[in-house]
């Protein structure tokens, strides 16, 4: 999956969620501060809105009637405020998974390339051993310069052959 699609893909599903979220809390807000208004909301009745209103303020009720509109805007606010964060959040947890991703990825690489240079040395190194014991060892001798010297280990000499030496 590209990296394009995957972000691409995150922030609409978090888009959908915020604001099918946002919706349903200010519903259930208003329900649960004012079921009456919700439901003439939903028939769309204005003219009877007001008119309980007014009831209610006639009645002398010792309370002060809530602003829904108010109400509403204040926790759309809020929502969107929540939503940024997680948006944020989101984006920052996708962009650490994608840089360790990436350090992963560079850190095989590098393995691969080390295992690599290891596998050749290894294969010269048989490839020496190998061409040192099919080749036979050459004899070292002692050379005598002088009477009066001391002996020196002489670098290697080829074997002296001597012809027609042993059993006739």
């Amino acid at each position: 999956m590209a990296k394009g699609k995957l972000l691409e893909d995150t922030f609409e599903q978090l888009a959908e969620l915020g604001s099918s979220t946002a919706k349903k809390t200010v519903k259930q807000v208003v329900q649960t501060l004012n079921p009456l208004a919700s439901t003439d909301k939903q028939t769309g009745n204005k003219q009877d809105q007001l008119d309980k209103k007014n009831e209610a303020l006639k009645k002398g009720k010792n309370h002060t009637p809530l602003d829904f509109e108010k109400l509403t805007e204040k926790f759309k606010d809020r929502e969107k405020l929540k939503a940024e964060v997680l948006r944020a959040r989101l984006f920052q947890m996708v962009k650490q998974g994608d840089e360790r991703l990436l350090m992963e990825k560079r850190q095989k690489e590098l393995q691969k390339k080390r295992q690599e240079i290891y596998m050749e040395e290894e294969k010269k190194r048989r490839e020496e051993e190998k061409k040192r014991k099919e080749v036979a060892p050459i004899p070292t001798g002692k050379i005598r310069r002088s009477i009066f010297s001391p002996k020196k280990s002489a670098e290697q000499q080829h074997a002296e052959v001597k012809p027609a030496s042993g059993k006739q």
